[in-house]
């Protein structure tokens, strides 16, 4: 009889609970249940709450993901319906296939940013990790990112420690490393202007701390940079700068912060500067940043150690640029 008393409490709070319909994320009353159940109510209360706000920021990023998507499709149908009109000629004709290889390379990119956000937050837990040389993979993603940089007019480079020095090795999954590296390239290169006359510059540093403490991975460009306003924004899916009308899915940055968390680390901005810090037990330390906007020409030098050479580059000679985030 005592038992049964006892677990009453936990009964009812029980029946509530399978009377609520799968949707109802509210959370219990904690008025209406004995002194001694409360921290239970409680820890269930913080999980429908958090359970809520995810559910929340799919339903966002879903709706996003659709509006995202409906544009460039819209785009598709438009200037295939111009092209089949009976009057068209064959300049128009030209033209409107041009436009529909735009949007088909909008939509393209769009999914494929989409999958590699997928790729992150389907890591959590289940992160396969190894050594990784971060210079190394570094290099390669900018030497694959080349001919799209030369297409633009820009300088595109790499300033940094060579692959197999003492202190570029970490523990962390390649590819969701290269997937970051690449999609920090990538918004460098959407939003550094460029011309033939006077190419943009973009280049990429892996410094190592010899004694194994610190690596540090930055990408930096000449570009106009980020109003202060704008510097947590730009890590929300989709979030696109007012007035800016570079190319992009408003996604390479929320998949850098995804994959951040993913290795441990976190992602924020400061006075133009992010950051991105790894730990992999007490003495390790990744910290990759990126800054838009030109510094004093010989910002880099001063404030790191001395580097080799560029061994990537395209357009113009390299000079030290400002840094993007």
């Amino acid at each position: 009889l005592a038992l049964v008393r006892g677990i009453k409490p936990l009964s009812a709070v029980e029946a509530r609970i399978r009377e609520r319909r799968p949707d109802d994320l509210r959370p219990l009353d904690e008025s209406a249940v004995p002194l001694e159940v409360v921290p239970l109510v409680s820890s269930v209360n913080e999980l429908l709450g958090k359970l809520n706000d995810s559910m929340a920021t799919q339903k966002r990023f879903l709706a996003d993901a659709a509006h995202q998507l409906k544009t460039p499709l819209a785009g598709l149908r438009m200037q295939a319906d111009l092209a089949q009109r009976d009057n068209a000629d064959a300049e128009e004709l030209k033209k409107s296939l041009k436009q529909i290889g735009r949007a088909s390379i909008r939509a393209t990119h769009t999914v494929n940013q989409l999958l590699a956000l997928a790729r992150a937050e389907g890591g959590v837990g289940t992160l396969t990790r190894q050594p990784c040389d971060l210079a190394r993979l570094t290099i390669e993603v900018v030497r694959e990112m080349l001919p799209r940089a030369m297409e633009r007019s820009l300088d595109l480079g790499y300033d940094g420690a060579q692959p197999g020095a003492r202190g570029v090795e970490l523990q962390g999954n390649a590819t969701l490393l290269r997937e970051l590296i690449r999609n920090l390239l990538d918004n460098a290169i959407n939003y550094t202007p460029s011309s033939p006359d006077k190419p943009g510059v973009i280049t990429a540093h892996v410094l190592a701390d010899p004694f194994g403490h610190v690596l540090l991975l930055q990408v930096e460009d000449s570009g106009p940079g980020i109003a202060e306003a704008d510097r947590e924004l730009v890590f929300e899916p989709f979030y696109r700068v007012l007035g800016n009308e570079a190319d992009g899915s408003g996604l390479g940055l929320p998949i850098v912060r995804e994959i951040a968390g993913q290795h441990r680390a976190r992602v924020d901005g400061h006075a133009g500067h992010g950051a991105l810090r790894h730990r992999a037990g007490l003495s390790r330390r990744l910290r990759a940043s990126w800054q838009t906007g030109r510094g004093p020409a010989s910002w880099t030098r001063r404030q790191g150690p001395a580097m080799p050479p560029r061994t990537a580059c395209a357009a113009a000679p390299a000079t030290p640029a400002g840094s993007a985030e």
